[in-house]
């Protein structure tokens, strides 16, 4: 089954489905994991089930952090 990346980056997959397709995926808390498929897509450790979303296929870099105006200045 072949999959547009356009069409996979809209679609919302929750914790226990089955990975249709390998790459990096991002979850609603900031989390980013490279999953395989027919791997399962893993709970949150502290948050339990989770959404996740497909960020690009595994040779994608992680995203930049989104920085708050307060953070910028701490050299961190």
């Amino acid at each position: 089954m072949a999959f547009k990346s356009g069409m996979l980056s809209k679609r919302i997959f929750r914790s226990g489905q089955l990975v249709l397709v390998e790459g990096m995926y991002g979850d609603l808390w900031g989390d980013w994991l490279p999953l395989m498929q027919g791997d399962t897509f893993p709970q949150h450790p502290e948050m339990g089930d989770t959404k996740w979303t497909y960020s690009g296929p595994l040779g994608t870099r992680l995203p930049l952090p989104r920085w708050s105006g307060s953070e910028r200045g701490r050299g961190w």
